[in-house]
Parts: structure tokens; C-alpha cells; sequence
């Protein structure tokens, strides 16, 4: 029943990374700035808080890539063309991590 469950897991994962790869075969995604927003994120201390950090944030959807510091106490995301983010959702996320999201430090950048 195990392995079952594995190959099932393994197959939706081919198959949504398989269509991932063919909608942005067929329209080519750029990173443009007013894709990216910068965030300060407060309890990081030491280079494992980044990964985890990152690790909750990018299970957001609209999240294509995100990069933390734990030295400047920032994160840095990169949201999907025409995706839409709620402030709400990422401090969630954030708090999960067990990190404090500074709501008024956020940063476009254009």
C-alpha cells in the first residue's frame, strides 16, 4: 500500500511538472521587476532559517521563485506574470516558518 501511494504521489507530481513546462514552452515567462517584491522578515538567524523560510513561502502559488537572507533579514520573491498575492497569505505563510513578516517594509521593485 506504501509503494502505492508513492508512485501515485509521483505521477501527479511528473504530470503537474510535465504541464508546467509545456505552458511555459508555449509562452515565455520573464522576470520582469514589477514581478519581484522585496519583504523584511524578522527571527532568521543562521543560513538552515533561509531554507526553511523559503521552503513555506514557495508553496504559494502565485510564487514562481523566492530567495531569503538571513543577514539583511529579507526576503526576496519573484511572483508569476498576471498572479495576484494577498499580504494575508504570505504572512502565513511566513508565521508557519516561525518568522515575523514586516507588513511595512514591503518594497516593489519597479
Amino acid at each position: 500500500m506504501h509503494l502505492r501511494n508513492i508512485l501515485i504521489a509521483t505521477s501527479i507530481i511528473l504530470a503537474f511538472a510535465f504541464s508546467t513546462k509545456a505552458q511555459s514552452s508555449a509562452q515565455e515567462v520573464s522576470e520582469s521587476p514589477k514581478d519581484t517584491l522585496t519583504f523584511a522578515v524578522y527571527g532568521m538567524d543562521c543560513p538552515g532559517c533561509e531554507g526553511s523560510l523559503e521552503k513555506q513561502v514557495g508553496k504559494i502559488d502565485a510564487i514562481k521563485n523566492t530567495k531569503a537572507n538571513w543577514v539583511d533579514q529579507k526576503l526576496k520573491i519573484i511572483l508569476y506574470p498576471d498572479s495576484s498575492l494577498t499580504i494575508d497569505l504570505l504572512e502565513k505563510r511566513v508565521k508557519k516558518a516561525n518568522f515575523t513578516l514586516d507588513k511595512k517594509a514591503i518594497k516593489n521593485e519597479n
